[in-house]
């Protein structure tokens, strides 16, 4: 098992973030984990690195205690927060000195990703972009070749070139055996490349599914008329009229949405397939 999760449960001050979270994640890959802002999505990927101490409940990561924060553990996981601290040093500069913590760290990766993401590495990241200083960021994230790596909002920064260079970096590390979780409100950014999704809802998981599972399990279709009163599925207005979802068998003929789905799950109308089946 690498994650799971029991009865998780976060507060700040009295007000509960993560109200009882299960969760279960066994196989390597790479899952999106989707909610609304505030609903905890940061707070679920710190207290899986370590970062934030639940107040109730338990979590194991490749089965160890994450808030014991032992050395075996930090030396197989990576955290990218969404703002992270790098010194105003060069890449090379970094990886020499922060390589060393992570025993499978890939010099030569680094120094690929960097060239592919048109990163100098002997210019300092005070003298460059923040979409520059992000792609940096990014290179030495992959490179770690942790087990276990968790990006929170990673792409903010990137422009289309550099969304779809990380995409293709993402694919050779789940290649390499990597479980990778990203903490994202930009579903669309990431569709392309996820094997799993989860959704996080008023604190509590509320749906855990596989992606080929999901694509059998749900049916899109586009038509020109809003949904019948009564109707069970979801309707979200697009351009030339409305593209729906169900879950009732019907025969689709428009293409597998992932963001559509999202936020017909997060409006409530639509059932799950087995979660313990999808993940």
């Amino acid at each position: 098992m690498i994650i799971t999760a029991t009865n998780l449960y976060h507060a700040y001050g009295k007000k509960p973030v993560l109200n009882g979270v299960d969760l279960n994640i066994r196989r390597a890959g790479i899952t999106g984990l989707c909610a609304p802002n505030g609903e905890g999505k940061t707070t679920l990927i710190k207290t899986m690195a370590g970062l934030q101490f639940p107040t109730g409940g338990s979590i194991e990561v490749l089965g160890q205690c994450p808030s014991e924060r032992p050395l075996d553990l930090l030396q197989r996981l990576y955290y990218l927060p969404s703002e992270p601290y790098f010194p105003k040093w060069t890449p090379r500069k970094i990886a020499a000195y922060y390589g060393p913590f992570y025993p499978n760290f890939n010099n030569q990766l680094f120094i690929e990703t960097l060239r592919e993401f048109r990163v100098d590495i002997d210019k300092t990241l005070d003298k460059v972009s923040f979409g520059q200083k992000r792609r940096a960021q990014l290179a030495f994230a992959l490179a770690t070749r942790t087990q276990l790596l968790l990006l929170d909002e990673p792409t903010t920064g990137l422009d289309i070139q550099g969304k779809d260079q990380f995409r293709r970096a993402l694919i050779s590390g789940t290649e390499a055996g990597q479980t990778i979780i990203i903490a994202t409100h930009l579903l669309s950014e990431i569709a392309p490349v996820l094997d799993h999704v989860l959704v996080l809802n008023e604190g509590k998981i509320d749906a855990h599914l596989a992606i080929d599972v999901a694509e059998r399990f749900y049916s899109f279709n586009l038509t020109t008329t809003a949904l019948p009163y009564g109707d069970k599925g979801y309707a979200r207005r697009v351009p030339g009229g409305w593209l729906t979802v169900h879950a009732d068998g019907r025969a689709g003929d428009a293409a597998f949405d992932l963001e559509t789905l999202y936020l017909a799950l997060t409006d409530g109308r639509l059932p799950r397939p087995d979660m313990k089946a999808t993940n």
